[in-house]
């Protein structure tokens, strides 16, 4: 069962929008979020890059928002579907990013899975090819 505030269709709009722009509407993800938001992603915290850090405010998943349009040029996001339970939403689609240093790119299935309480977002985990993202940015 689905809970009465869960924000489907504005998830469903900052995906489309994240897609058309490029990435630049990172207010409208981060207006999302409640002001202490678990942000993690499928990469090692310990990973020598910015972007695999653990975030646990708002403010901290700015900074990963800043990091990636520092370090990467968007090519595309598609989306396949969303898939909506309880107080969870699963965006599932494809990223495709250049690295701006090394000029590689990846094109990687992508899944996002957030966790909302109270119409705002608490949890955020991001799945992708690790192993992609490594060689891409010269980690191996």
């Amino acid at each position: 069962m689905l809970d009465a505030d869960l924000p489907i269709n504005q998830v469903a709009d900052a995906y489309r929008t994240w897609r058309e722009s490029r990435g630049s509407n990172v207010d409208e993800v981060i207006d999302m979020m409640a002001d202490e938001v678990e942000m993690r992603s499928v990469l090692d915290p310990g990973l020598p890059d910015d972007l695999a850090a653990d975030r646990k405010t708002r403010e901290e998943a700015r900074q990963y928002f800043e990091v990636l349009s520092r370090d990467w040029e968007m090519i595309d996001y598609p989306q396949e579907k969303i898939v909506a339970n309880g107080d969870t939403v699963v965006w599932i689609g494809r990223c495709h990013w250049r690295h701006k240093a090394s000029g590689r790119e990846i094109n990687s299935p992508k899944v996002d899975i957030w966790t909302f309480r109270d119409g705002k977002a608490v949890k955020f985990m991001e799945m992708f090819d690790s192993l992609g993202f490594a060689s891409t940015v010269g980690l191996v």
